[in-house]
């Protein structure tokens, strides 16, 4: 008897709180066409009463950084970067390998974020992966031995 009333319980709780549209379960492919409507996007997660960081802006200490944007996959497993490398870059993170900020001062590897969680990096930053020079302002977000650079922008 009583564990039919924990499971009454827990079923009540899962009603009311959680996912209650199904949001956790839906496919990469179609939370990817919600990434360009995020206010859409935020609607649902209010909805269905789940957790949603989207459009937030994360915190750090901003900083500014000169050095190279690179692929993790090769960078991690063949230490390839660099202006030879950078078509390969470019579409190793077009297909979903971690982006990396290589700096020029003392070879610090930073993994990248975009500034504002679910708002995908401006074009003009993506486009300047493997040019060696690059200079990023940013949020410097670091975790235990962790480094994360949160990218704002392009200097010029």
């Amino acid at each position: 008897m009583a564990s039919v009333g924990m499971l009454s319980t827990l079923t009540l709780c899962a009603m009311q709180f959680g996912d209650r549209n199904g949001l956790n379960s839906m496919s990469f492919a179609q939370v990817q066409q919600l990434g360009s409507h995020l206010t859409k996007a935020q609607r649902l997660a209010k909805q269905g009463s789940i957790e949603f960081l989207a459009g937030q802006v994360l915190s750090g200490r901003s900083v500014i950084l000169h050095g190279e944007l690179t692929d993790a996959n090769c960078y991690f497993g063949e230490y390839s970067h660099g202006y030879d490398h950078a078509f390969c870059a470019k579409l190793c993170v077009a297909n979903g390998s971690p982006l990396l900020f290589v700096s020029d001062q003392q070879s610090e590897v930073y993994l990248v974020l975009t500034a504002t969680n679910g708002v995908q990096l401006h074009a003009d930053v993506l486009n300047h992966i493997g040019v060696p020079g690059v200079v990023l302002k940013g949020k410097l977000i670091e975790n235990g031995d962790q480094r994360l650079l949160a990218v704002e922008e392009l200097e010029h």
